[in-house]
């Protein structure tokens, strides 16, 4: 009996001991090898889920573009100098006389005296001027249909001469004087015989005369106009009424179109010239 109760509590003791004993360890579980290209993809794959550079840079972008956007277009344009605008050349008409070639509108001044008897005169040229007073008022126009301005100064003062031609470029020659008055006499054609080149004319002009003389030309020919006495002014004007040369006592010109030409024969005091034309 004794020995069944020592076996009994012996049994017991080892329960116990069992029941409370430290827990066992769990078994860990085997951790498969990883290689290296597989190191670097978790790497890659952990970084992207943060900004990247570029994507910083690409944000970036976008912000200075939406900033600029709303920034005036004046602004972000760059500044220039808008170039001036061209201003109309003013030159003193020192001279009674002016020769010229124009390729914009240019105003000559004189100083005038008040009551004085005045006259401008245009030898020709697609062109117009026009007079103004001191005090700016527009005294009249001088153009093709009408060569010559003449009256009295109302006022003293520097008097302007705006003279506009109408096309890219004009010559001309424009007189002034005071006390005297231009007169153009009725055209004259010059006489050239069938199969000649040249021909002449005599003139009996007074003083300030313009004598328009005519004659046939074809493009292509130069005409020479060649004066007696040097004493007069000779131009040449083509069909469409473009001055084409002119000088003292004699002038020529290579003809740009077929058709009438004008001689203009200009004298300032009474003269008897002979004029002598050339087509080559």
């Amino acid at each position: 009996m004794k020995k069944l109760i020592l076996v009994t509590g012996m049994l017991l003791m080892m329960m116990v001991k069992t029941t409370f004993a430290s827990p066992v360890a769990p078994k860990n579980e085997a951790i498969d090898s990883i290689s290296t290209p597989q190191i670097a993809e978790i790497i890659n794959k952990s970084i992207t889920k943060q900004p990247t550079n570029d994507v910083v840079a690409t944000k970036i972008e976008t912000i200075n573009t939406v900033a600029t956007s709303e920034i005036p277009a004046t602004i972000n344009k760059p500044t220039t100098n808008n170039a001036a605008p061209q201003l109309e050349p003013i030159k003193s008409m020192s001279t009674s006389e002016i020769r010229e070639t124009i390729k914009q509108s240019t105003t000559y001044i004189f100083e005038g005296i008040k009551g004085r008897e005045l006259t401008l005169s245009l030898w020709a040229g697609q062109l117009s001027a026009e007079l103004y007073s001191p005090s700016g008022e527009n005294m009249g126009v001088i153009d093709k249909r009408d060569n010559q301005w003449v009256g009295k100064l109302p006022e003293s003062g520097i008097y302007r001469v705006r003279v506009v031609p109408k096309g890219e470029t004009s010559s001309f020659v424009l007189e002034r004087d005071f006390n005297a008055k231009w007169t153009y006499r009725p055209d004259r054609v010059i006489p050239i015989a069938f199969g000649e080149t040249e021909g002449k004319i005599k003139l009996k002009m007074s003083g300030y005369q313009v004598q328009p003389l005519t004659v046939q030309g074809k493009r292509g020919q130069t005409m020479t106009v060649t004066a007696s006495n040097k004493n007069v002014d000779v131009a040449i004007e083509s069909p469409s009424g473009t001055l084409l040369d002119q000088g003292e006592g004699q002038t020529f010109a290579q003809l740009p179109e077929s058709g009438v030409y004008r001689i203009l024969v200009v004298a300032n005091r009474p003269i008897k010239p002979s004029i002598k034309v050339s087509l080559q």
